[in-house]
């Protein structure tokens, strides 16, 4: 299996840098690693001028979207391609897919111990590379490990086919939470965990049906918002 890693999607998230980074100082056979911001990493900001993962397909002339044209391009020529993310958010470990993601990402989900799916209907790099899976691990997950990953993308190298998977439970993105949201009804005295229901009542307020699940939870890194909430998809 052909793999490409992508670190740096956003300039600040350290898990997908620092893989990338060693990825280019010891290499695995049949893997490759780009950074998709190094402007941004340089900055050690999210982004220059635009989100790098809402620029895609890349049809303006801003760095970003430029950036967003190669990634894609780059994409091609992969079985399966890896972009890491990290959030602040604890217990958040999961992985996205765009809704054209053949049951090899599912497979691979699986694979890789992240059995929940997201799938992302928006504009980031999954909805136009369906060989792309974003795999987003909180900063105090046992899973935000270099060595960890290094050795579970050689073990996939290997794989002459990926296991079906078994456990998948898969989400839809359908609502992102506002700061406005957060004043309006409280919601960091709820004590809100990843993944664990909202109840009903918070629910309607936001104006999504229940069982609805939050994620992303007050991230540090899109201060701008309070967080996400997903529908699981049955």
């Amino acid at each position: 299996m052909k793999i490409l890693i992508i670190g740096g999607m956003h300039g600040n998230e350290p898990l997908g840098i620092s893989i990338v980074e060693q990825l280019k100082a010891r290499p695995i056979d049949n893997v490759s690693a780009v950074i998709a911001n190094p402007e941004a990493k340089q900055q050690n900001v999210r982004f220059t001028n635009n989100d790098l993962n809402r620029s895609f397909p890349g049809s303006g002339d801003s760095y970003e979207e430029k950036r967003a044209r190669y990634l894609l391009e780059l994409c091609k020529g992969f079985d399966l391609v890896l972009d890491f993310h990290n959030t602040h958010c604890p217990e958040n470990d999961c992985v996205f897919v765009g809704e054209g993601a053949g049951e090899t990402l599912f497979d691979a989900a699986s694979s890789i111990g992240l059995p929940r799916v997201i799938v992302a209907d928006y504009d980031c790099i999954n909805k136009y590379a369906p060989n792309c899976m974003s795999v987003e691990i909180s900063l105090d997950s046992p899973l935000n490990d270099v060595e960890t990953w290094l050795h579970t993308i050689e073990a996939l190298t290997q794989m002459a086919s990926l296991p079906v998977a078994q456990d998948i439970v898969k989400y839809r993105f359908v609502y992102r939470m506002t700061l406005d949201d957060d004043m309006r009804l409280g919601l960091r005295d709820m004590k809100l965990r990843a993944f664990q229901p909202l109840d009903s009542a918070t629910a309607d307020a936001l104006g999504v049906s229940s069982p609805a699940y939050p994620i992303f939870i007050g991230d540090a890194y899109t201060s701008y918002n309070y967080g996400g909430v997903l529908r699981e998809i049955v």
